[in-house]
């Protein structure tokens, strides 16, 4: 099913005149302020997600007098060009972890969770990364190792030839993009991850996926591991369409 879905998708290298300079005005986002909230979860959306995607997101956590937050970033943001890609992250990281601070402080919020899809496992890491401000983690259909999973995704298999082309091995960017990989930033020790994984999963093949959760148990993190037995897209379709099956949210 991955591989037939992933057919359709529009297929990038470029970084769609995304720089360093004007991502932060590209980057689109929506706060919804609960009145005497006292937590806040923030969504991070897979590659080309879309604000509108996460309103069943939105709705649960705001029946359960949750505040809301939630990012789209330019497809762009993930591209052909490894520094670029490397960089990017690292300024999204820079937003959304100062956003986060800036609310809590602001609102009083007393519990933060981070909701990271698909890609944003990659650059979510770094936001969530001995991040005290941060407080419980959801990883749906997350991968270990942006490099790797790039590398041997159906869905990513014209990046890899474009960096093969490049003289790119896979062994480079592995190095080159050590500090975007999931499995090499760790949270701060008493948040709770939870992790979902699709067992038919080929965007983010399984095989690697799975090596998150064990990586992480290795460091005595509070972790939770749940697989689903569908594909990338399904399992990422039932959190936006349930998402009260995946939040806890008191």
């Amino acid at each position: 099913m991955d591989y037939f879905i992933s057919r359709f998708n529009l297929f990038t290298l470029g970084s769609e005149g995304v720089t360093t300079s004007n991502l932060q005005s590209q980057i689109k986002k929506h706060f919804n302020y609960v009145p005497g909230s006292e937590s806040l979860i923030v969504c991070l959306p897979g590659w080309g997600g879309k604000l509108h995607e996460l309103r069943h997101v939105e709705n649960s956590a705001v029946r359960q007098k949750t505040s809301f937050l939630a990012y789209e970033f330019p497809r762009g943001i993930f591209s052909d060009q490894k520094d670029l890609t490397r960089e990017l992250f690292e300024i999204a990281n820079q937003i959304v972890r100062s956003e986060i601070k800036e609310l809590k402080t602001k609102y009083n919020f007393n519990k933060c969770i981070l909701v990271c899809i698909s890609l944003a496992s990659s650059y979510g890491s770094l936001v969530y990364k001995d991040n005290m401000n941060v407080d419980e983690i959801l990883l749906i259909a997350p991968g270990e190792d942006l490099a790797h999973d790039m590398w041997h995704g159906c869905r990513t298999q014209h990046f890899r030839k474009s960096y093969e082309k490049q003289g790119i091995t896979e062994a480079q960017l592995i190095a080159d993009w050590n500090e975007l990989a999931s499995k090499n930033n760790f949270p701060f020790l008493r948040t709770r991850v939870s992790i979902f994984l699709g067992k038919n999963d080929e965007v983010i093949p399984y095989r690697f996926s799975r090596q998150l959760g064990n990586i992480y148990q290795q460091r005595n993190l509070d972790v939770v591991v749940k697989v689903f037995p569908l594909g990338h897209y399904l399992l990422i379709s039932l959190f936006l369409l349930l998402p009260k099956y995946f939040l806890k949210l008191n």
